[in-house]
């Protein structure tokens, strides 16, 4: 009990009202008693009210305790544990000095509560039973045998050995992904109980059996591969395997009896049981039906073949023969019967079984509707809607859905909410919220994996489910809540996180958060991405004081509300140039989170935002750019991405902008524009922009840029980061090894990407990450202790995955020979194909095994390759003079023919069709590269006046001028040249809204979004 000066000293004078008063007991109800001060540890979070905190203060929200214990203080301590969590990826305004943000990584509720308890439930299976294979010595027969027959020879008997295998077999159907952190505990649980030989895991992908048919699939492999394996493998003759198949019994191959046979196949040879994820209460509504029956089994590890079933109750008897299967919930009180039926250690056991029959017969069991078709009817108001739910989900489980309604829904978020509020942490409780018809599954285009600018380019949807509610029910769900409910739930998640991050010893998932001061709350809560704190029906619902910050949270909401002044139309929004693919970031949300502040103000005429992305080679500058124009191209009406040049022109892309931007200027059209030159040097930016407002984002590896630009240095990715990204492209390879290759290359992402390639193939990634250490010059024990990074862990990988590809396919030394000689950027498959006689109009074996390893990149159209910075660095030091001399040569005569094809097809040195005009364009930044210039060959020079011509009818005058000017300097007097250079428009006459004489095929050329 709180003392009575206790109380008044936290009143301090303040008069208690009735309200107040019913308030105080309606909260004093629900908190747990207080913790002692010596349990408190010294890192402890904990908080007392304070005194002067109004009640319902918007900026107070964090004063409410919930059910989450805070140990007491001392009544002179003030604390204040006011943070704010946000989704990576929130908004802020880097000029905000007060609110600092700091990444996270939160530990979330464990999936599977009490591990511990799943353990001792499964004892009975830890007998062990004389091998087969393995002996020991018998001292005492061998003494007795010496005694007997005074011959000194051992008597060997059958060592004693764990007595069954395990085969987990996992449901892979969608309605499934919800549970995948379960699958994933149970199976450690499975693996650290120390009963069995080996545990096994396969995915049972039930979704594509009308297709592909019954098959099992090793965790980590797509359709297709050679991981496919027939259920039968799975089968021990010697009946020592024992099958656990989890599943919520949804898909429709549990309604039409295939399953039902597959099980009644492996139960015929050892003992098999059903983990039905659902809670009990859903079972009937699943395609599977179960019965309440009596189980007893005539001995140790008996088939369910020969299982003694007796029905119970008002169950009927099947009227044909079938095979008992226990139905099991994820449960210490049903799995530790079980495992004590299965030792045959146990009397009779009355359970829930599913009868089913190696043939397809109706009276196999009750198929029922599945709940995943509980019918959404239109007609119903979202009020009608949400009060038949109510009549039939659990009391709980309505409470938890209620509250949901409070904040954006995430699949760790609302596991986060279900714990505090519900102080359960079982999955099947937020099942049975998911599975009402209340919510539905959302696209991930507001997620972390930003949307891609291009159709082709897609992102797994599997790892990260996100969900929302159906239109009107989430406003009805807060008028069931009061208004304190709703206070106590936003505070909720962000007393959890606090206490969660004193604890020590318990491994952390995939839960990342920024913490921000509350002075930026505003500012951040504007994002459309706003995580765990207000929105504005939550807001109405405390009063109309709320009313006009719910109005600017609303305004807000769009990306890029801020710019509706220079609205952009979407079908005149383009991306062009050569950006890659856009992937995942790990590790890079508080860089991202930046760029995002520095361009969140409504664009300015005429001011051009120029920001630099800088790190390390292969540190992540040109993922993170990429992420960022995936993300916001929307805010934009043209987007171009170049490779920065060496020693070419920059081609025809950035004259085209400069005058579609002059064009649009001069039409009233103030819309802005994105330019990102990748990999660049301070003077590899144009003198010559378009005219603002516009972002230029550069990335490079020079640190000191002008004052003009806003630089975000990306640091070294920290270990947790790199750790993440190489188990998600292994998901096959352990932590331990992870962690030391990941430390080895010095936690640099495009050395864990390359990394990642040599892991890959048919073998055990364990054994291929020890080989990988040993060729890195580390000790793969695992108990030897951790090595330093390499001075270059790029060039020590590339080598490795040099020796590599080669061996497989001798023909990747040509094709990085030549990406090799030629300048930065997409190079087109035609050229490819004019110098290799491999390469055809689609990449071959070799581009194919390069892009593979992520030697080389693909360009999002698919008609050229770039060869990465770093690789090439490193195969120019593998190269010799005659094998570079060589590709040049090979270059040159490529581009001859690549000019006389243009040629041939259309008549003329300026091509018709897109395509072959993209591939002309690509080639000018490589000519200077390839040699072109000190060649005499009459044919290549004829080639080059052809193409300084068709850069002229390109509309990029400033390039043709360039390798004209190039040429003569090279060459000489020439006739045709100097004639070229007198026809070219004078630059500095040329207006930027001037047309060029081929934008009426220009326009062909760009990719609509």
């Amino acid at each position: 009990m709180l003392p009575l000066d206790r109380v008044l000293q936290a009143l301090d004078g303040e008069a208690l009202d009735a309200v107040g008063l019913a308030d105080a007991l309606w909260l004093a109800a629900r908190l747990p008693p207080p913790t002692e001060p010596e349990d408190e540890g010294p890192g402890e979070v904990g908080g007392s009210v304070s005194a002067d905190v109004p009640p319902l203060a918007l900026h107070d929200l964090a004063e409410g305790t919930g059910p989450v214990v805070l140990p007491e203080r001392p009544p002179d301590v003030v604390s204040d544990p006011r943070l704010d969590l946000y989704l990576p990826g929130s908004r802020r305004r880097t000029g905000d000095q007060d609110g600092a943000v700091t990444a996270l990584r939160l530990r979330a509720p464990r999936a599977l509560p009490n591990p511990q308890r799943l353990v001792r439930a499964l004892r009975p299976l830890t007998r062990r039973v004389p091998s087969r294979s393995e002996t020991e010595l018998d001292e005492e027969a061998t003494v007795q045998s010496i005694v007997d027959t005074a011959l000194w020879s051992p008597v060997l008997s059958p060592a004693p050995s764990r007595w069954l295998d395990m085969a987990l077999v996992v449901d892979d159907s969608i309605s499934m992904t919800v549970w995948q952190e379960t699958v994933r505990d149970f199976l450690s649980v499975l693996v650290g109980v120390g009963a069995f030989r080996s545990v096994l895991h396969w995915k049972l992908p039930t979704e594509e059996i009308p297709s592909r048919g019954v098959v099992l699939r090793a965790p980590g492999h797509e359709a297709g591969t050679s991981a496919d394996r027939s259920p039968l493998e799975i089968i021990d003759p010697t009946g020592r395997r024992v099958v656990l198949v989890v599943s919520d019994c949804i898909s429709p191959a549990w309604s039409d009896g295939t399953l039902a046979r597959l099980l009644h196949t492996w139960g015929q040879t050892g003992p098999i049981a059903l983990v039905q994820v659902l809670p009990r209460h859903m079972w009937e509504r699943s395609a599977l039906g179960v019965r309440a029956a009596r189980l007893q089994s005539p001995a140790p590890g008996a088939p369910n073949t020969r299982l003694a079933c007796t029905f119970l109750g008002r169950s009927p008897e099947p009227t044909a023969a079938g095979m008992p299967v226990p139905v099991l919930e994820m449960d210490p009180r049903w799995l530790g019967p079980w495992a004590s039926l299965t030792s045959g250690e146990a009397p009779p056991w009355d359970t829930m079984v599913a009868v089913v029959q190696d043939r397809v017969s109706s009276e196999s069991g009750v198929t029922v509707r599945p709940i995943r078709e509980e019918a959404v009817d239109g007609a119903l108001s979202a009020k009608d809607r949400v009060n038949k739910v109510a009549k039939y989900i659990s009391p709980a489980a309505f409470r938890l859905a209620c509250h949901l309604a409070v904040v954006p829904l995430s699949f760790p978020v609302m596991r986060l909410v279900q714990r505090a509020i519900c102080r359960d942490s079982r999955p099947s409780l937020l099942t049975e919220v998911l599975f009402t018809g209340l919510i539905t599954r959302v696209r991930d285009d507001g997620t972390e994996q930003p949307p891609s600018p291009r159709p082709d380019v897609t992102h797994d949807a599997r790892r990260e489910v996100l969900f929302d509610f159906r239109p009107e029910v989430r406003a009805e769900l807060l008028t069931r809540l009061r208004g304190t409910e709703a206070l106590q739930t936003l505070t909720l998640v962000s007393d959890y996180a606090l206490a969660t991050l004193t604890r020590s010893g318990e491994a952390t998932v995939d839960f990342t958060a920024l913490v921000e001061g509350e002075d930026a709350a505003v500012a951040v809560a504007r994002s459309d991405r706003h995580f765990a704190t207000v929105t504005a029906q939550v807001l109405r619902r405390l009063g109309p004081a709320y009313e006009p910050l719910a109005r600017r949270l609303e305004e807000g909401q769009p990306a890029a509300a801020d710019r509706s002044a220079y609205a952009v139309d979407a079908a005149a929004r383009t991306v062009t140039g050569e950006m890659p693919e856009p992937i995942a970031l790990v590790g890079r949300s508080r860089v991202l989170g930046e760029l995002r502040g520095a361009t969140e103000h409504p664009p300015v005429e005429d001011r051009v935002t120029r920001l630099a992305i800088v790190a390390r080679e292969g540190g992540g500058s040109t993922a993170v750019a990429a992420a960022y124009v995936a993300e916001h191209y929307g805010s934009y009406r043209d987007v171009l991405w170049l490779n920065a040049g060496r020693e070419a022109p920059m081609g025809v892309e950035l004259p085209a902008l400069v005058r579609a931007v002059g064009q649009a200027r001069a039409a009233g059209d103030h819309a802005p524009w994105l330019l990102v030159l990748d990999d660049a040097r301070p003077q590899d930016v144009p003198e010559v922009l378009p005219q603002g407002p516009g972002t230029l984002v550069v990335t490079s590896t020079v640190d000191a840029w002008p004052a003009d630009f806003v630089t975000n240095r990306l640091s070294a990715m920290r270990s947790s980061a790199s750790l993440n990204l190489l188990r998600d492209l292994v998901p096959s390879l352990s932590s331990p090894v992870a962690l030391r290759i990941a430390a080895r290359l010095g936690h640099l992402p495009l050395a864990v990407t390359i990394a990642s390639g040599l892991l890959t193939g048919d073998g055990d990634a364990d054994s291929a990450g020890a080989g990988l250490l040993v060729s890195l010059g580390v000790d793969a024990s695992l108990e030897a202790p951790p090595s330093a990074p390499l001075p270059d862990p790029l060039a020590a990988l590339c080598e490795l995955a040099f020796e590599r590809v080669v061996h497989e396919c001798p023909e990747t030394a040509s094709v990085l020979d030549l990406l090799t000689v030629l300048g930065p950027g997409t190079v087109p498959l035609s050229l490819l194909r004019h110098a290799l006689p491999g390469v055809g109009n689609e990449p071959g074996p070799a581009v194919d095994l390069l892009t593979r390893s992520d030697l080389i990149q693909p360009s999002l159209d698919g008609t050229g390759v770039s060869i990465r910075p770093a690789v090439r660095r490193a195969w120019h030091q593998h190269m010799d003079v005659s094998s570079g001399a060589s590709a040049r040569r090979r270059a040159r005569a490529a581009f001859v023919a690549c000019v006389s094809s243009t040629r041939h097809t259309s008549g003329e040195t300026a091509p018709k069709d897109a395509r072959s005009r993209h591939d002309r364009d690509a080639l000018t930044r490589h000519l200077v590269p390839m040699g072109v210039l000190t060649d005499r060959d009459p044919a290549l020079r004829d080639a080059v006046r052809g193409q300084v011509h068709h850069l002229a009818l390109r509309g990029d005058p400033e390039g043709a001028r360039m390798l004209a000017e190039q040429a003569l300097a090279a060459w000489g007097a020439d006739e045709a040249l100097v004639g070229e250079l007198s026809s070219l428009p004078d630059p500095d006459r040329r207006g930027p809204g001037t047309p060029a004489a081929d934008d009426v095929h220009e326009d062909e050329g760009r990719h609509d979004l």
